[in-house]
């Protein structure tokens, strides 16, 4: 009984994020595209923006991340977001809108630190 409960609950959650998440291709002729804000901190700092764009090409831009201190870390961590909320709204500009975010996940692999947000994006 707890095995069938657990299944169901695993086959509604899949159904439930599938509901949530935009297609990859859109029937009604609307295009997707992804922007990605994503850090890594362990011995080697870094940070970027990544643009998915709807034909499946990257582009990827650095953000300067230093990790000197507990304050300078968090400073920067704005300073992430902030380029990834520069170029989600110069997408806007261009007609895109935000469809959904995936906040900030953080996974920790040892002596380093991930933390990522996704920003779907559609134009009609």
């Amino acid at each position: 009984m707890k095995i069938r409960l657990l299944l169901f609950a695993l086959i509604l959650g899949l159904v439930s994020f599938s509901h949530l998440a935009p297609a990859a291709t859109a029937g009604d002729g609307g295009s997707y595209m992804m922007v990605i804000s994503r850090v890594s901190m362990g011995f080697d700092a870094q940070a970027s923006i990544v643009t998915i764009q709807p034909d499946g090409k990257q582009e990827v831009k650095a953000v300067d991340f230093s990790r000197f201190s507990a304050k300078q870390m968090a400073n920067n961590m704005t300073e992430v977001h902030k380029a990834a909320m520069t170029i989600v709204n110069q997408y806007a500009a261009q007609g895109w809108r935000i469809v959904n975010i995936a906040p900030s996940d953080v996974a920790n692999g040892g002596s380093t630190v991930f933390s990522q947000t996704i920003y779907y994006l559609e134009k009609k």
